[in-house]
């Protein structure tokens, strides 16, 4: 069943997917969500990407494998607000999570995040006044409850832990698509 909801985590509209069926034993655990995250407006090339991987866990949630599935959209970029500027929290906190993270399972984000200092709102040499974080076109997160247990795409222990990793993890070793 899909309904659309408010994105805590930017405010845009977005798809929230939910199964109830009874797990089958192949799926992930009840207690398990999986989340995955979509770029706004998006390239052609990537927006095939994103209507690729949104079609295979949709499929996954309908076969009962993944029980709690959500969508949720972010934009390209985000700057980390000086002070007293909260209209971009959510991402900025979405962020620090997984670096939090991915530091404590010596894993990291780059070159998939990206962030880089900025002046003024523009890029340039000058002294930073801001930071900027720039979001992948497509991220997949598990979280077993609550707790961000999953992490697509990343790097760790000297490998590339794509989002179809993640899919494969998904659909191949139920209830352990874990990487962090």
């Amino acid at each position: 069943m899909a309904t659309n909801v408010v994105n805590e985590r930017g405010g845009e509209q977005g798809e929230t997917d939910r199964t109830t069926e009874s797990e089958p034993e192949t799926a992930v655990e009840a207690d398990c969500t999986v989340t995955l995250h979509l770029r706004a407006s998006a390239p052609a090339a990537a927006t095939r990407r994103q209507r690729t991987v949104l079609d295979r866990l949709r499929s996954l949630a309908s076969d009962g494998v993944v029980p709690d599935l959500r969508v949720e959209r972010w934009s390209s970029k985000v700057t980390v607000p000086s002070e007293g500027d909260e209209s971009e929290q959510g991402p900025v906190e979405l962020y620090e999570e997984f670096e939090t993270a991915t530091e404590r399972a010596d894993a990291r984000l780059e070159p998939f995040f990206e962030t880089r200092e900025a002046v003024g709102g523009l890029l340039s040499a000058g002294p930073p006044t801001d930071r900027v974080i720039v979001f992948p076109v497509v991220c997949l997160t598990v979280r077993r409850d609550g707790d961000l247990t999953g992490l697509y795409p990343c790097w760790k222990d000297g490998d590339h832990h794509s989002v179809e990793d993640g899919l494969e993890a998904l659909a191949t070793e139920p209830g352990d698509p874990e990487n962090l």
